[in-house]
């Protein structure tokens, strides 16, 4: 037998591989969704004042950035014009917000937290703290950390 036939001999008795199947169970999107339902009970269960994610997000940005416009907000935490527009609104019925003539341009109005909405913005974050540990207490620091700037690269591209 020469090396031709051989290598010929070889391949024809050699079964075609299968495609790989596909598992849901290890699938990043499904896998965040599914984290993001676990986060989204421990933060309801444990969330003060009967904050949503959205009006927490919405103080805990304004806590962090002080003044600025509804717009710019909603653009800060992912939001778009109608729910931000949803949230303020009813964080300002709570009087945790209110409207205030802009610090850097005074022909424009901003939203900022009113004295309330400060000393809430402090506990629910105190709050959320604890539910985010949680949530990752399965993680290492390190791991931790890692996951986060992951989800930064896939959110920030």
């Amino acid at each position: 037998m020469t090396i031709a036939s051989t290598k010929r001999a070889n391949t024809a008795s050699v079964a075609p591989q299968p495609e790989p199947s596909y598992a849901l169970d290890d699938q990043p999107g499904f896998l965040l969704r599914v984290a993001l339902k676990a986060h989204t009970t421990v933060f309801a269960g444990n969330m003060i004042d009967g904050l949503t994610a959205p009006q927490f997000s919405t103080l805990a940005k304004l806590k962090e950035v002080g003044p600025c416009s509804q717009n710019y907000l909603g653009r800060l935490i992912h939001y778009d014009s109608a729910t931000i527009t949803g949230v303020v609104n009813r964080l300002k019925i709570r009087g945790l917000i209110e409207s205030i003539v802009d610090p850097l341009d005074r022909r424009r109005v901003a939203v900022d937290l009113t004295e309330s909405g400060r000393a809430i913005a402090d506990d629910a974050i105190a709050a959320v703290k604890k539910i985010s540990q949680e949530t990752f207490s399965p993680l290492s620091a390190s791991e931790h950390a890692t996951l986060t700037a992951l989800l930064k690269k896939v959110i920030l591209r």
